[in-house]
């Protein structure tokens, strides 16, 4: 299908990008990877008058580590985050939920912050994200601003990017000492689709006592945006880990969960999808 004709920009600063997102004349839209704008483009579904494009903002593909944790642009391909030593040695659940996204073609053109941005509920890296407590810094007509990831994600496909704004750069701190982490997405149908359940999940355990000190738990797909299982968390927060209290964790998880029905499954199956790869996965990380 042809696409509609519409303006290009292709701004060379964050402060042009802004500019061109803020002006009145019609519609505009952002691409970055354009693996979700641009088949979008191609069924009509959406029809700008501009389009701008963000490959030329350096800053937006820089990855940083400092005291502070990590930086990521927005602009940074998945395939680069999951091939990054500094990454997989400090934030190995990004490293590893990144490298699931759909194919190696894909992730290399994908872009984290075209991710996040996109809101789409069946996310690898939000989970993950949520677990290592990540912020995001946006950028728009009224300056800068930062905000915890967990309010980021609005609604099904809805940020709380304010008109005129743009996502910059996901910024992670770094993991608690002893952290043990992981993310594992179900596909009934191939390795590369969207997850019909994606789980990540962090722990620090007290190793001698078998006690858990911490628990973060991510979910994709199982409700209208990324969530953390925090019911679930507060179960192992403190508890000695074995596996009944992981079964409660598992079904305090589901109940935290509000999936949508769709071709690749019911709710009710996402449900016990969610109790079977929370169990399996908290499983595997405490060792039991």
């Amino acid at each position: 299908m042809r696409l509609r004709p519409f303006e290009l920009i292709e701004p060379e600063s964050l402060t042009e990008a802004v500019d061109a997102l803020g002006r009145a004349d019609g519609e505009a839209r952002l691409v970055a990877g354009g693996t979700a704008l641009v088949p979008m483009l191609r069924m009509g579904l959406l029809r700008p008058e501009r389009v701008i494009a963000l490959h030329r903002i350096a800053e937006l593909g820089r990855v940083a580590v400092s005291g502070d944790g990590l930086h990521v642009g927005a602009m940074v391909t998945m395939a680069a985050i999951g091939r990054s030593p500094e990454i997989a040695r400090g934030w190995p659940l990004l490293a590893a939920a990144a490298g699931r996204v759909a194919s190696p073609a894909i992730r290399s053109s994908a872009t984290l912050g075209g991710n996040l941005g996109y809101a789409e509920p069946a996310s690898d890296p939000a989970p993950a994200l949520l677990c290592l407590e990540a912020e995001v810094d946006v950028a728009g007509p009224a300056g800068t601003r930062s905000l915890p990831l967990s309010q980021f994600f609005a609604g099904f496909y809805e940020t709380a990017l304010a008109p005129g704004e743009i996502l910059t750069a996901v910024r992670v701190p770094a993991p608690p000492p002893g952290a043990r982490s992981g993310y594992i997405k179900f596909c009934p149908r191939s390795a590369e689709d969207k997850p019909l359940v994606g789980v990540a999940a962090l722990l620090v355990m007290d190793a001698g006592a078998g006690r858990c000190l911490e628990a973060r738990i991510g979910l994709g797909a199982v409700a209208p945006l990324a969530i953390r299982a925090r019911r679930a968390e507060a179960i192992l927060r403190g508890a000695t880990v074995d596996a009944a209290t992981i079964q409660g964790a598992a079904d305090a998880a589901v109940e935290e969960t509000d999936p949508l029905s769709d071709l690749m499954g019911s709710a009710d199956y996402r449900r016990q999808m969610v109790r079977v790869w929370v169990r399996r996965l908290l499983s595997s990380l405490a060792g039991c």
